[in-house]
């Protein structure tokens, strides 16, 4: 489930509750932070905490500052220094070297039910959608990782018995479709235009192949996975209407998945899902260790939406 999710199902579970809370939202950062502007944590009205502002280093301050902005029902501006000595800096081990700024909201009747709304409306604008096309037994453990990355995920298929909610009950959606159909169906089954990337799966060539097809059309997407070899890709890729013969075009990955050397299903899924954040990250695969530089770029002042 997205951060979102979880902070706003909290939010719904004060709400009924009676009882306040405090959201906290990163709103300006600059240089090495953990998190980047717009990350959220909500602090309960028991101190424990959903989501994360930081790597765990500004968490205790703000559940301390919570309790009496609870009480007052204001709101706080508080600014970071994490460049100075772990020593100095609150007594805690901040791992990254910049400036937070982070907002502390206290909520509670209507403002709690608009904060539910707003964050709605934010995780629909921002969610990124995945595709899986086959939902075959190997289709499983991918569904479930990209639902757990946060991603909303849709499953079609062209079988009935496999193409069932209760395979996949973290899907935001499933839907039996037979793309190999000219009667537009796929499309108007799914939100195609929606999709952020797609793996295709249906271990049926005339299906992958429909499949296939009908997403290279879609220029928004950025990652379309094959499972398979890379010859059987090249074959299914033949007639395509905009592809080069031969070539495999640059946002289609087959074999899909990184080399982790996965051979389980679950391994497999590992291998595709971080395939598809680090294309969706514009980052090319590799250990940290080789990036010879910060873990996140330097986010020169960078504003919460």
């Amino acid at each position: 489930m997205h951060e979102l999710d979880r902070i706003r199902a909290a939010l719904a579970q004060a709400d009924s509750r009676g009882e306040p809370a405090v959201l906290a939202t990163v709103m300006e950062v600059d240089g090495s932070t953990y998190r980047g502007a717009g990350a959220r944590m909500l602090v309960r009205a028991d101190g424990t905490t959903i989501g994360a502002v930081s790597g765990g280093c500004l968490e205790a301050d703000i559940v301390a500052r919570a309790r009496e902005l609870m009480s007052s029902g204001h709101s706080e501006l508080v600014h970071y220094d994490t460049r100075a000595s772990d020593e100095v800096v609150f007594g805690l081990g901040l791992g990254c070297q910049g400036v937070v700024d982070v907002r502390l909201d206290a909520l509670s009747g209507g403002a709690l039910r608009a904060a539910i709304t707003e964050l709605a409306e934010l995780r629909a604008q921002s969610a990124v959608r995945v595709l899986i096309c086959g939902a075959g037994t190997d289709a499983i453990p991918v569904a479930r990782l990209a639902a757990m990355t946060g991603w909303l995920v849709t499953v079609v298929d062209h079988r009935p018995s496999f193409a069932t909610s209760e395979r996949f009950p973290e899907a935001e959606r499933v839907a039996c479709v037979n793309a190999t159909r000219d009667d537009g169906g796929f499309a108007s089954s799914v939100d195609l235009s929606a999709m952020h990337a797609a793996v295709v799966m249906a271990h049926a060539a005339s299906h992958d192949r429909a499949y296939l097809h009908a997403l290279l059309e879609l220029d928004q997407l950025r990652y379309i996975g094959v499972l398979g070899p890379r010859r059987r890709t090249m074959e299914l890729l033949e007639g395509a209407t905009s592809v080069v013969p031969g070539e495999l075009p640059a946002r289609v990955y087959a074999p899909v998945g990184l080399d982790l050397g996965a051979e389980t299903p679950e391994e497999i899924a590992l291998a595709i899902i971080g395939e598809i954040a680090a294309v969706l990250a514009g980052r090319s695969p590799g250990s940290l260790r080789e990036r010879g530089g910060p873990i996140h770029e330097d986010r020169a002042r960078t504003h919460a939406s």
